[in-house]
């Protein structure tokens, strides 16, 4: 068939020569990746519940929510907790809708539950709900908040707020209001 010269000189041996995009279609075409969401749920503060003081974060994965309180962990049904929090305990919540790839998502539901194996106790600089959630988000590579206007390990649930809200992944924030 002939042979050709590399950019760097070498003489390379053409053995096949094939066109993928027939010449008449010049056309730009659109690549599609499968997406998925997890998303992101930050509620109100409460003076009432221990650790609730400056509100609370937990994360919706495939109809499951994770989230890290006081106690221990609280894993729920999405419609379950959504009710707990908007008619028992009288809070506003704010969902953020991210983008993730099914990877992203795996490493993600890996990271809450190794956490949740460990179950290390519940402390506001370095274990609470904000921080978990920041972390998981952060094993897969997603910045849900911006490390500058944080105090140290501290991470509470309004620096996610600020930080998803100017996510590129977000897709979809939706309040949920109290009953």
């Amino acid at each position: 068939m002939g042979s050709i010269k590399s950019p760097d000189g070498k003489e390379l041996q053409l053995v096949s020569s094939k066109a993928l995009t027939p010449k008449t279609d010049q056309s730009v075409k659109q690549i599609t990746v499968p997406r998925e969401t997890v998303e992101v749920l930050v509620s109100d503060s409460r003076l009432v519940s221990m650790g609730s003081q400056f509100g609370h974060t937990a994360i919706e994965i495939d109809g499951t929510v994770y989230g890290r309180a006081h106690p221990g962990w609280d894993v729920d049904s999405r419609d379950h907790y959504l009710m707990r929090q908007q008619q028992k305990m009288h809070r506003d919540t704010w969902g953020y809708k991210l983008s993730v790839s099914a990877a992203e998502k795996a490493k993600i539901l890996a990271f809450i539950n190794k956490q949740r194996a460990e179950n290390r106790e519940y402390s506001l600089t370095d274990n609470s709900c904000s921080s978990n959630m920041a972390d998981a988000l952060g094993a897969a590579g997603i910045v849900a908040y911006d490390p500058r206007w944080s105090f140290g390990t501290v991470v509470s649930p309004a620096d996610l707020m600020a930080g998803l809200s100017h996510s590129r992944r977000l897709v979809q924030k939706t309040t949920y209001p109290k009953k």
